[in-house]
């Protein structure tokens, strides 16, 4: 059995008391007034909006709802306003020019609610973009009293707002990042690097810390966590960190004092943009042209799987195999937001469609059984 499955199967006993104490102590964690992660229609790529769906919505919010569909597709935007927006979504990734995009990349779903939004949008007057001045304060408080509970649609979705710096298994934390932390926050930041792995805590400040986040498994004793688990980005975070930290405050952040509090500890999401490539794909745009029999059969058993799959991902299905939650779990791109059981081939576009059946056929003529996911 392979590691990573093997961690994955010690780490399920620890699930559903997570995402009970992490309901429990949701509540507790700060707000952020001037930001809001997270989708304004979290399904708005899966299931027909209707017009009472949208009744309550303001003018601007109406506006970067139906843009949000777009986005959601990989769209950037001509409007400084609309892209700065978007920039700052942790599930944004704006691979495609305006000049690439095309409607004929939506899927049913969203061809409908795109013109449920705008004719909705006309009826309103029409939302003026990059008009002088403009903040996001409206859609802000849209989100924040539209909270989704994505726990509701998999016990396992995390949410990036759950970590301090959600991010730093994936690239390198700046300097600037790290100025904006409390000193609690650097000592916190620096030990989630350590959480992510499954290192357990003699801390019973960090203990009762990590235990509220779903995504915590924790099963390595102290003694035998070894730095060798981590990656180079975690290592040299960790290290920035601690340097940080110390720096801050001789001997760093003092754990387990009398009254310590989670109340000051958030949530950086938003403060690193980043510039998604096509290399972050194995084919990047699978999604808005046919592929060719010729570059399909280039491709490896793996890569045929993938490939395919790489089809649902961008589409947001939750995957069930290990091998391809941790691949895809990889990619910023990906959020799984629809779980197995309610996903439909209808979130497809002719695109897709097409090129799924294309890449199934050469996986199965290399082996009948296709490719074996762990």
């Amino acid at each position: 059995m392979c590691e990573q499955k093997r961690q994955y199967l010690l780490a399920g006993a620890f699930v559903t008391a997570a995402v009970v104490l992490f309901l429990l102590f949701a509540a507790a964690r700060p707000a952020h007034a001037d930001s809001a992660y997270g989708y304004i229609l979290q399904d708005s790529s899966w299931t027909y909006l209707t017009s009472d769906d949208i009744a309550d919505m303001p003018l601007q919010v109406i506006c970067y709802a139906k843009n949000e569909i777009y986005a959601r597709n990989g769209r950037r935007f001509v409007s400084r306003e609309l892209q700065n927006y978007f920039d700052q979504q942790y599930w944004y990734s704006g691979i495609y020019a305006p000049e690439q995009f095309s409607d004929s990349m939506l899927n049913v779903y969203e061809t409908a609610n795109v013109s449920l939004l705008s004719n909705r949008e006309a009826a309103l007057g029409n939302y003026a973009l990059d008009s002088g001045y403009y903040d996001y304060s409206v859609i802000y408080r849209y989100i924040d009293s539209h909270n989704y509970d994505y726990y509701y649609y998999d016990s396992y979705y995390v949410d990036p707002d759950s970590y301090i710096l959600y991010d730093s298994d994936r690239r390198y934390i700046t300097d600037y990042e790290m100025s904006q932390l409390s000193l609690q926050e650097l000592n916190y930041a620096k030990n989630e690097i350590y959480a992510r792995r499954g290192r357990l805590f003699q801390s019973q400040e960090l203990s009762n810390y990590f235990s509220q986040k779903n995504w915590y498994w924790g099963y390595i004793s102290p003694e035998q966590f070894s730095p060798g688990l981590l990656n180079a980005y975690e290592s040299a975070n960790a290290a920035a960190l601690e340097k940080a930290e110390f720096a801050r405050q001789s001997g760093g952040y003092i754990l387990d004092q009398s009254g310590y509090s989670y109340a000051g500890v958030g949530a950086y999401t938003g403060n690193y943009v980043y510039t998604p490539s096509t290399s972050d794909y194995i084919i990047w745009d699978s999604n808005i042209r046919y592929l060719t029999d010729a570059e399909v059969s280039a491709l490896s058993l793996q890569q045929l799987n993938y490939a395919r799959n790489e089809i649902y991902a961008r589409r947001g299905y939750i995957f069930q195999s290990q091998e391809l939650r941790d691949y895809f779990g990889s990619k910023y791109w990906y959020y799984g937001t629809i779980p197995a059981s309610q996903f439909s081939a209808a979130v497809f576009n002719s695109y897709e469609q097409a090129n799924i059946e294309l890449l199934k056929k050469y996986e199965y003529a290399i082996n009948p059984n296709g490719y074996q996911l762990y």
